[in-house]
């Protein structure tokens, strides 16, 4: 118990002692330039490791509004994350190591590393509109898999997966697809991971959140090692997010998750999430479509998102928080 809180405090201290160390060598960047890294690198640690989606999910859309390349948010993603949701990985096993499948964690790093070696090697995306809109189709998706749990108020009686040969083809199959997501637009796999231990395997979705953040530090550090070797590495920006993620990654998310309940965290993520995708949508030129096209599946898009919104409300009154992010409080002695 004690290594719980006393741990944490011995990281933020190193790591405020490196980070000043190296403040000469970014001092004119960060602070005429990137002074509001740390805000956002405690916004998307939280993010990270509460949910199912990588801190990518916020990095992208909001660095990418500053003008900052979708090539290069994509490559700070992965150096990011392989931080924060590293730190945060360390924290949940602090808090309950109960919560990690470690059975299904080799099968899916194998998957992973492979579609990353695939696209960040032999199939780079340089587009900056493609992985615009690759964004925004994940993070629609993941709108969905939101949606179709609360919707569902399903039982997850699973803790673990039975690795037979369909289950682990399964599982390597869909790595692989998030690998390749991880090198184009610097997430993904953890997303995928959470839906198809949720939806298919039927696991408890506070232990497919966690062990997905694990997932994604893993496929996150794999991925900066080869644009490291590859491309590149935007070290002033990671350098600049680093004091937010250390702090959101080891003592805000595991408080807020239990505070506020998965229920109430995810709604409110996923009105950003479906904000920006309306927005990418009205103004991409990657796909050709015609004005009154793209106006009618906006217009259906956002009836279809009331319409789910207010059956979702309905539900909750009949059942607050039923899923609760308060699994994630349960006995670990």
């Amino acid at each position: 118990m004690k290594n719980r809180y006393s741990t944490p405090l011995i990281i933020v201290a190193v790591v405020t002692i490196l980070w000043l160390a190296a403040l000469p060598y970014f001092y004119e960047i960060f602070f005429s330039k990137l002074f509001y890294m740390p805000f956002v690198g405690s916004v998307a640690a939280i993010v990270a490791n509460i949910t199912p989606a990588a801190a990518g999910i916020v990095y992208f859309p909001i660095l990418t509004h500053l003008n900052v390349s979708p090539t290069t948010v994509s490559q700070f993603n992965l150096i990011i994350q392989a931080y924060g949701m590293g730190l945060g990985t360390f924290r949940w096993f602090l808090f309950n190591k109960k919560l990690f499948i470690f059975n299904v964690i080799p099968i899916s790093i194998a998957g992973g590393f492979i579609g990353e070696i695939v696209s960040i090697v032999f199939f780079p995306i340089q587009n900056p509109e493609m992985l615009t809109l690759i964004f925004n189709f994940i993070s629609f998706l993941f709108t969905q898999i939101i949606f179709i749990s609360l919707l569902r108020n399903s039982k997850y009686p699973n803790t673990n997966v039975v690795l037979t040969p369909l289950n682990l083809s399964v599982m390597f199959f869909f790595s692989f697809l998030g690998g390749l997501l991880c090198g184009w637009i610097g997430f993904g796999i953890d997303t995928i991971f959470y839906f198809i231990m949720t939806m298919l395997f039927r696991i408890n979705p506070a232990a497919s959140i966690v062990t997905s953040i694990a997932l994604m530090a893993a496929m996150s550090i794999s991925g900066t090692v080869l644009n490291a070797i590859f491309h590149e590495i935007p070290l002033e920006l990671w350098y600049s997010a680093i004091p937010g993620v250390t702090i959101g990654g080891l003592f805000l998310a595991a408080y807020i998750a239990v505070k506020m309940g998965a229920r109430n965290i995810l709604l409110l993520f996923t009105f950003f999430l479906s904000i920006d995708f309306f927005a990418a949508l009205w103004t991409q030129q990657t796909i050709p479509i015609s004005e009154t096209l793209r106006k009618s599946i906006i217009y259906v898009l956002v009836l279809y998102m009331l319409f789910i919104h207010i059956k979702i409300f309905r539900n909750q009154s009949k059942n607050i928080n039923n899923s609760s992010m308060g699994e994630f409080s349960c006995d670990d002695k």
